[in-house]
This record gives C-alpha cells, sequence and structure tokens, in this order.
C-alpha cells in the first residue's frame, strides 16, 4: 500500500505474549514496515520507571514511546513531553487510600516505584519498590521524584473519579485502575507524536487489549482490537487480530499496512 502509517502499540498483552516475551513474529514484521517507510511506537500505560531494562531495550527498536497513558512522551531518545502528578494531589490520594484498608497502591515514577506500606493492602510484589507510610512522609521525602502513574486496585470506590475531578484522569480495568494527571491520555500522546511527525489522523493505525487502550483506539484512523481483548473493547475495533500469544501484532501489521 502506498501510504505510510503510524502504528502505535500497547506493551501488555498486545506486543507482548502472556508470559512477558515479545515474540520474533512481531520484532520481524515491525522491522519490516519500518524498512519500508512506517512508524511504529510505544503506547503503554506503564510509567518510564516500570518498564524494566531489559524490556526498555527490547522496545528500542521503535520510533518513539508514550508512556504513562500519554504523560510522558519519548522521541529519538530525548523527553519531548512530560506531566506528573501534581504532589498536592498526590498527597491528598494517599490520606484517601490509607483511610480505605481495600486498596493497594502502587506509585509509578520516571524513575523510581513506590509502594504505601499497609500491610493489609499489599499485593505481595514489593521488591524493588520504596515504601511511603503517609503523605507527610512522602511529602517530605520523594516530593522531587516524578510520578507518572497511580496504579490503585482492586477496585476504587465508585466516588473516586468525583473526589478527584479535575485532578486526575482515571482508567479503570478488571482488576485496578489506572491513574494519571488531568487531561493526559493514550489519545493525547498520539496526537502530540503524529504533530511533530506531520502524520495524518487517518494514517494512525492503534492496536490494544484493555480498557485504557479505548480513547487511542477511538482516535486512531483504524482500531486494532487483539483477540484475547474483552467483548466490550471489541466492539469498537475495525478490525480484530490474532491474540498476543500468536503475535497478533505482526498479523495485523501483515492484513492492514502489507495487504497481505
Amino acid at each position: 500500500m502506498a501510504e505510510k502509517y503510524a502504528v502505535f502499540i500497547d506493551i501488555d498483552g498486545t506486543l507482548t505474549s502472556k508470559k512477558g516475551i515479545i515474540p520474533e513474529r512481531n520484532y520481524e514484521v515491525l522491522k519490516r514496515a519500518q524498512e519500508q517507510g512506517h512508524k511504529i511506537f510505544i503506547n503503554t500505560g506503564r510509567s518510564r520507571g516500570n518498564i524494566p531494562d531489559g524490556l526498555f531495550e527490547m522496545l528500542s527498536f521503535a520510533d518513539g514511546m508514550v508512556c504513562g497513558n500519554g504523560c510522558h512522551i519519548i522521541l529519538d531518545g530525548k523527553d519531548v513531553f512530560k506531566k506528573f502528578i501534581p504532589v498536592p494531589v498526590l498527597t491528598k490520594l494517599i490520606d484517601y487510600i490509607m483511610a480505605r484498608p481495600d486498596i493497594w497502591c502502587v506509585f509509578e515514577g520516571e524513575k523510581e516505584l513506590f509502594y504505601l506500606e499497609d500491610f493489609r493492602k499489599t499485593r505481595q510484589d514489593n521488591f524493588g519498590k520504596i515504601p511511603i507510610v503517609s503523605a507527610e512522609n512522602y511529602e517530605k521525602n520523594y516530593a522531587d521524584c516524578g510520578i507518572e502513574v497511580v496504579a490503585a486496585g482492586p477496585k476504587l470506590p465508585a466516588d473516586f473519579e468525583k473526589t478527584f475531578e479535575n485532578e486526575l484522569n482515571v482508567f479503570r480495568l478488571d482488576t485496578y485502575a489506572d491513574c494519571v494527571a488531568y487531561g493526559c491520555c493514550k489519545a493525547n500522546g498520539m496526537q502530540t507524536v503524529i504533530d511533530r511527525f506531520g502524520i495524518d489522523r487517518e494514517h494512525t493505525i492503534a492496536i490494544g487489549d484493555s480498557e485504557n487502550d479505548r480513547n487511542m483506539l477511538e482516535f486512531a484512523g483504524t482500531a486494532v482490537v487483539m483477540g484475547n481483548a474483552p467483548d466490550a473493547i471489541k466492539k469498537i475495533a475495525d478490525f480484530v487480530t490474532l491474540s498476543n500469544d500468536e503475535a497478533g501484532v505482526a498479523f495485523a501489521v501483515e492484513k492492514l499496512v502489507f495487504g497481505e
């Protein structure tokens, strides 16, 4: 096909398999697309600090990366956009969650990861994370550590969005929610990228599998939903591809970009 596309790809449940590995076929097809002049971008809900070095290195083939649901954009190895959650909002959030023993919480920073030190609600995966014992503790010791995403679960109260109205964007998934700075989302990240590269929106393809991908899928010229995605997300798809374990990203690019 003569058109040159910008392909935006989620990581978890999309580019990577259930084992967290990028299938070799995905690599091969995406690199082939780049060789033909198409652009490949990662668009993930993970903060930069929540992408392990090994995985980040595996993603280095991409032309750019949108991290943290649009709050951190990296192009050609350089930061072109950052928007952290303001410290007053974070301290308010810490107080809110500390008062609710049923909620676990992880703060995903640009570099570090933090968790609220309350063993009633830990996910038991706190290795490598820094404990926070109170809002005062965070503000005194870690206020300079930019927080891109707050992941909290298993289910936030119904009034959460109202409580943090105009302070956070909240993306609810089945077992947790991603909270980011107000105004940030994957679709806005896509807009920033295509503006910089001079790419028309109609020539964008978004590939995702979950609720926090909804806005980028709705924004894209073509919405590709993984075969392993829930039915609610498949309903907005222009094309449903194979599952992440079947290299569904490669299958979609072959069909939509190469016309094979």
